[in-house]
């Protein structure tokens, strides 16, 4: 007899399986979910029934039964274990857990007397959290993600994706998009079984250059606890706007300085030309342009270009000097 039984003991022991996570985490004041299925020595299937007890217990001296499948409500730890035991399934919900509850949980079932095993190995590390990690926000420019902080090109096809950990399914988190510019967002949401993801997808314009977006994850807790992560966008663009100004009065005999402006990311660098017979030659450098003791041969269209790696916009003013008077004329 003890040799029967202890080789009974070795073939339950090769033939008892479970599967579960090795780490689950959970926030204070919350619930958890535990995925998990077990299997039994093929040659005692028959003896497992629904009426089979699956129990939870914590690692620690002494070893703690914390949760009893007969009694959900009743033990160390409340909650709900799903499925049936017929079917393998020990995945279960831990409800209102606290900081003392992190620790290690293995899983014993029980039936009627007569089959009783303890899956010691592997067990689950259940880590609770006092307070809500921030959103994860990442950027995606024409179907490639890229660094946060990362420049985007104007008229580029943009998404921006914000997803937070589902750390409890009855009790799901929110998320919402807002911006700096305070107009309207539209956004869309969905789930997978461990996240909650916003997409705010649109085309990017020099507008949205410096924008602020925020992400705001809200978690339903014994008290709403929020959470937020920004990212500020930044936008190149090829030149626009670009114009013209005269500083003091053009008279012959004095000085005056034309000054160049330009809307453009990354800055432009600035060149004026004077158009002579049809052709323009070029000038100076820079975003002014002064010229010392006017007369008329100082008469003519002047252009200023602005130029980036993105692109170049002219603007041109034509100056008449004559004697005692002036004619400025401007032409963007």
């Amino acid at each position: 007899m003890f040799l029967l039984t202890g080789s009974l003991i070795q073939g339950v022991f090769c033939g008892y399986n479970i599967s579960l996570p090795k780490r689950v985490e959970a926030l204070q004041g919350s619930c958890v979910f535990i995925p998990c299925t077990f299997d039994i020595d093929q040659q005692y299937e028959h003896l497992l029934t629904d009426s089979a007890k699956r129990m939870w217990y914590k690692e620690k001296s002494p070893t703690v039964k914390v949760f009893d499948s007969s009694s959900p409500n009743t033990g160390l730890i409340n909650g709900e274990i799903f499925g049936t035991p017929t079917q393998k399934n020990c995945t279960t919900r831990f409800d209102n857990l606290g900081q003392g509850h992190s620790g290690s949980y293995y899983f014993r079932l029980e039936v009627n007397g007569v089959l009783k095993n303890t899956y010691r190995k592997p067990t689950v590390q259940i880590e609770v959290l006092r307070s809500p990690p921030k959103p994860t926000v990442s950027v995606f420019m024409d179907q490639k993600e890229v660094k946060e902080m990362m420049t985007v090109m104007e008229g580029s096809s943009v998404r921006l994706r914000c997803s937070t950990k589902i750390f409890c399914s009855s009790r799901l988190p929110s998320l919402k998009w807002s911006s700096s510019l305070n107009e309207n967002i539209t956004e869309r949401q969905h789930q997978t079984q461990t996240e909650l993801i916003s997409d705010l997808n649109f085309t990017v314009s020099r507008r949205h250059h410096g924008d602020t977006f925020t992400c705001t994850a809200t978690h339903q807790l014994q008290q709403q606890t929020t959470t937020q992560r920004s990212l500020k966008l930044r936008v190149q663009y090829a030149p626009k706007r670009t114009s013209l100004s005269v500083a003091g009065l053009v008279l012959e005999g004095v000085s005056v300085t034309l000054s160049c402006s330009s809307d453009a990311n990354p800055a432009v660098n600035y060149t004026w030309y004077r158009e002579t017979k049809g052709l323009l030659n070029p000038v100076q450098t820079g975003p002014k342009l002064t010229i010392n003791n006017t007369n008329s041969t100082h008469s003519g269209r002047y252009y200023c270009t602005a130029e980036n790696k993105h692109g170049t916009q002219n603007s041109s003013v034509l100056l008449d000097i004559q004697q005692n008077h002036f004619c400025l004329r401007t032409n963007d």
